[in-house]
């Protein structure tokens, strides 16, 4: 009852700060098209003066790239809507998925899902891992049209895009240099294998879940004092999606919805 009521007031945090955000975009009919509306929130609104100023989109006027390296992709759709219960519990209590976006418009995740067509199963990958869950890297497909086909079991409720809401979030106070590092860590991580942590509530060496693995990335930077510079883990016990957007060590950079005519609505930081 207690972690229901604090997730029900976390949810409601996190709707008043995305429409906080929504309010300040301004519409840009210049690069709008009918299939996407974009809105521009000026720097101006976010009340204090960014360390490391980011580049709102990858590659000169490509608008089909958002994101800038060290930046934070989360969603709180699961991977799941195509089971009644468990998509809902999931979205509800945990979210759906992070990812971190490095300088070459690629992103790193982690993920605990068997890979079916091995004939891995989910005991499999819970006692010993595999090479499907391992930390790695792949091209950033969160804004991509064409992710998945009519076939994939989630079309019917995502469509041809990854999901139809996530946020985009940057770290407040840190150089590009520090994000370098946190870039390294991650790189660092897919070359090792680290492995996905089914032990949501413990941190272990070199096992992560996709929250799990934004936050004690970040955690690497440590400030004047020798301490952690970053914290993206609000409650000290599981990291959710929830707590990645709600720390007040983040700010929105980016909101992505879809609306009932599948048309995209993007928001953005920039000048």
């Amino acid at each position: 009852m207690f972690l229901t009521g604090q997730t029900a007031a976390e949810t409601i945090a996190v709707k008043r700060k995305i429409n906080n955000f929504k309010q300040l975009g301004v519409y840009q009919e210049e690069i709008s098209n009918d299939n996407v509306k974009y809105y521009k929130v000026s720097r101006e609104t976010l009340g204090f003066e960014e360390v490391f100023k980011h580049d709102p989109f990858y590659g000169e006027n490509n608008y089909t790239n958002p994101g800038s390296e060290g930046d934070i992709f989360v969603t709180r759709q699961s991977p799941f809507p195509f089971y009644p219960g468990i998509h809902q519990f999931i979205s509800f209590y945990f979210g759906g998925h992070a990812a971190y976006l490095d300088d070459n418009n690629r992103v790193y995740e982690v993920a605990g899902i068997p890979d079916l067509e091995e004939g891995e199963t989910f005991l499999d990958v819970f006692l010993k891992g595999n090479d499907s869950t391992t930390v790695y890297s792949t091209g950033n497909y969160w804004f991509d049209d064409d992710r998945r086909d009519e076939d994939d079991d989630s079309y019917s409720y995502y469509g041809s895009y990854y999901r139809k809401e996530w946020v985009g979030l940057r770290v407040k106070g840190v150089s590009q240099e520090e994000v370098k590092l946190v870039t390294a860590e991650m790189q660092r991580l897919e070359e090792m294998e680290a492995q996905y942590n089914f032990q949501f509530i413990f941190n272990r060496k070199d096992r992560y879940y996709c929250t799990d693995l934004m936050s004690r990335a970040y955690e690497t930077i440590i400030n004047n004092n020798s301490l952690k510079k970053v914290n993206l883990n609000r409650d000290g016990v599981a990291v959710t999606v929830n707590d990645l957007i709600l720390s007040k060590d983040v700010y929105l950079a980016y909101y992505v919805w879809t609306d009932k005519n599948d048309v995209k609505h993007v928001y953005f930081i920039d000048d």
